[in-house]
């Protein structure tokens, strides 16, 4: 009787597991599309584990998928996990070598990890395949002005400038690098016009505004700034950039 109760179970257990496995089969699967927008909600609910996690599933998912890569490494990199946006980055490339959204993003983390000669390399790679791409152009640039290299950036910044003379980046960032430099007045001359133009960033105008107070237009400055940032804030940059080096240096 023991083992006829015995032999009861095992088959019980054994229709139970089958049930569950088929159950389990027809569960549908989670589509990468589901999963980012989750992913979205979360990020915009400020749920940042759960972003990250969606994300992270999401571009599992679909490892071809270059906007999946690029959604979580920028979510990623957002909530200050760079080594893991960059493991995640140089696993795709491995993958699939010579995407250039793929090398470009890489570059960038490395920008942001204070590593701009890496960041140059990689830069490289894209502008070697095609050398008018001005978003790599303009952030090979940064790389050169954050080791110091305002001359060369400024090269290539005026060298996309002539490509693209309304690239607003490119303007923003020349003006910056010959800020500096010590060089305000120049670096006001690049930015003026654009000014008023439709869709101008807003860093662009913070950098005007504090250009404008550096070179005496206090008005002029506060009509741009607003209430967005201090008066003490606008007296520090401008003291900052009198004690640059003096206008008219080069660095050349």
């Amino acid at each position: 009787m023991a083992g006829l109760l015995q032999r009861l179970a095992v088959c019980a257990c054994c229709a139970l597991s089958a049930c569950a496995s088929i159950n389990a089969q027809r569960q549908p699967t989670m589509s990468a599309d589901a999963r980012l927008q989750v992913a979205e909600a979360a990020d915009a609910s400020g749920d940042a584990e759960l972003a990250i996690s969606m994300y992270t599933a999401a571009a599992a998912s679909e490892p071809a998928n270059t906007n999946l890569q690029l959604r979580c490494a920028d979510a990623l990199a957002r909530r200050g996990k760079i080594d893991a946006a960059r493991k995640l980055l140089a696993e795709r490339l491995r993958a699939y070598p010579g995407q250039p959204d793929l090398v470009r993003a890489l570059a960038l983390i490395d920008l942001v990890a204070g590593q701009p000669a890496q960041a140059i390399t990689e830069l490289d790679q894209i502008l070697g395949a095609n050398p008018g791409d001005t978003r790599a152009l303009v952030d090979k640039a940064v790389a050169l002005d954050l080791q110091g290299q305002h001359a060369a950036a400024q090269a290539i910044y005026q060298q996309v400038l002539t490509i693209a003379p309304n690239d607003a980046a490119a303007r923003n960032d020349l003006a910056l690098s010959l800020m500096l430099e010590g060089r305000t007045h120049q670096a006001l001359e690049t930015l003026a016009p654009m000014q008023d133009a439709d869709g101008s960033p807003r860093r662009l105008k913070v950098n005007l505004g504090i250009l404008y107070a550096a070179t005496g237009n206090v008005e002029r400055s506060r009509q741009l700034l607003g209430d967005r940032v201090s008066d003490g804030d606008v007296s520090a940059l401008t003291r900052a950039l009198a004690s640059s080096p003096a206008e008219g240096h080069t660095g050349r």
